[in-house]
């Protein structure tokens, strides 16, 4: 109907539409004449593939849905003048292919004198006309469809559209390209077993005049397949589907029974969005495997030094309390440095994962224990060299330096880890708040050192609660630049590794 704004309101994007071809004028005509009151109904459904509707005051029956259902029944049509005519289901059926050719999706209307029958068209339907309905192509469709098929994602179109619209539709988004895509109807996909679609899934790109049915079964080949699988859907019989699937987009403007049984919500109704949770999804995994590499380089770190160390005359080189200042930066400081990592248009031309990969590489592992390692050498370097003891006053000083030589070296290496190439200083401006914990995270690091020097006695507290004393400016550049060296060893190991 239309609301006092003139607006067509109620019902779903198809009824809206017709509506508007009806008209405003013709609706209240219509509604003022009392012939629209419905005695009876039945909704469209992806199974039936039609409505049904009874207005006794009219002695009719009415149906609107998918033309082979209705030309399934009828006989005859009404022509212009009002008379019923025989059907040349030839001349019809060419033209509803021509229409379906332009991706028109193609109503069909029909009227039965006979009572109303749930779930059946009557046999005496008399058809009224047809509608050709064209749903315009988003511009950013194209793009996002192919942006997602080159991040190494199949791209399937299941529609309860009639093959030849579906496959029209599938050309103007991209979806078709090859001699080898192929278009399939429900139908066809149904005479075929299981071990025959799972020979064509890979070419696979619509499947039409589909049924609830479809989408779980091609759910459940596809992960007998070891494939992941992402599933749309906004009906109540979507839901099965929706809840199989590895990831359940549910769409916004459909069910609450949909939405439920999804994973995700796609508000917008837009594949972008899709587009755009896989891309966000890859970053959070690849934040994940980044805040990974930061932790464990320096817990290896950790545990060799900690282990071996009183074996070269260093006892405790890292304090109680100095661990745990140093498992605040690797965890909760560490997530908010690497967590707000930016989102790179490289990781959407990626290979998608395998089910079965292990969330720790080969490379990822390779840089953790060349980084754990080099940092061990560092550690000891600093803790037995001369050198190194004889910038420092007292024992004491040298222990606290080497405190700040590893909370200073885990955040050089926190630079290594947010770039597997060599652009590791770049899209810094996307994530401030990199910048700015590391530099929360070394102002603490002073305080807590030189806390000592500051009279005031809380602060005498922490110096004695972390075992620091305050040391001199030689001590700082020695530190600082011995924890630097963890980016340049990083950059040769990639170098050799980069290929591999």
């Amino acid at each position: 109907m239309f609301d006092g704004n003139h607006v067509v309101v109620g019902g779903n994007a198809t009824d809206q539409a017709l509506m508007k071809f009806i008209g405003e004028a013709t609706y209240t005509k219509l509604a003022d004449d009392k012939v629209n009151l419905v005695t009876n109904s039945q909704g469209f459904n992806s199974t039936n593939k039609f409505s049904q509707a009874r207005i006794d005051k009219m002695g009719k029956t009415f149906y609107k849905g998918a033309p082979e259902r209705l030309l399934a029944k009828a006989k005859s049509y009404l022509d212009q003048n009002g008379n019923v005519q025989p059907i040349d289901l030839d001349k019809l059926n060419a033209k509803i292919d021509s229409l379906a050719e332009k991706a028109m999706r193609v109503l069909a209307f029909g009227y039965s004198t006979s009572p109303m029958v749930e779930s059946q068209i009557n046999d005496d339907v008399v058809l009224i006309g047809l509608v050709g309905i064209r749903d315009e192509v988003r511009p950013e469709a194209k793009q996002a469809i192919e942006e997602i098929t080159e991040a190494g994602i199949q791209v399937v179109m299941i529609t309860g559209d009639r093959l030849e619209t579906a496959r029209a539709i599938a050309k103007d988004t991209g979806l078709l390209k090859n001699e080898t895509d192929v278009c399939i109807s429900s139908m066809e996909l149904n005479n075929m077993s299981d071990d025959e679609v799972k020979k064509i899934i890979p070419n696979i790109r619509v499947i039409a005049r589909a049924l609830p049915t479809d989408k779980s079964r091609m759910v459940r080949l596809c992960q007998e397949l070891n494939l992941v699988v992402g599933m749309t859907g906004d009906g109540v019989n979507d839901a099965p589907a929706l809840k199989r699937a590895d990831v359940g987009f549910a769409i916004g403007s459909g069910t609450e029974a949909a939405k439920e049984a999804g994973k995700i919500v796609i508000l917008d109704n837009n594949i972008r969005s899709i587009k755009d949770a896989i891309w966000y999804g890859r970053t959070i995994y690849h934040n994940i495997l980044k805040f990974c590499k930061f932790q464990l380089v320096i817990n290896v770190a950790a545990v060799i030094v900690s282990a071996i160390a009183p074996f070269f005359g260093v006892e405790e080189p890292l304090k109680v309390t100095h661990l745990l200042f140093v498992n605040l930066v690797m965890d909760g400081l560490g997530a908010i440095m690497l967590g707000n990592e930016p989102a790179l248009a490289k990781y959407m031309h990626e290979k998608p994962r395998r089910r079965d990969e292990s969330i720790v590489s080969k490379n990822m592992m390779i840089q953790i224990v060349i980084m754990g390692l080099w940092l061990t050498i560092v550690s000891f370097a600093y803790l037995k060299l001369p050198f190194f003891k004889g910038l420092f006053a007292t024992p004491e000083q040298h222990l606290t330096g080497y405190f700040v030589l590893f909370i200073v070296s885990a955040l050089f290496n926190g630079f290594n880890v947010r770039d597997d190439g060599f652009g590791i200083f770049k899209n810094l401006k996307e994530n401030p708040g990199f910048l700015k914990t590391m530099l929360l995270i070394m102002v603490v690091q002073a305080v807590i050192v030189n806390a000592g020097l500051i009279p005031l006695g809380v602060f005498q507290f922490i110096g004695k609660m972390f075992s620091c004393v305050p040391f001199g400016i030689m001590g700082w550049v020695a530190v600082v630049l011995l924890a630097l060296t963890m980016i340049p060893v990083d950059m040769i190991r990639k170098a050799f590794t980069k290929n591999k």
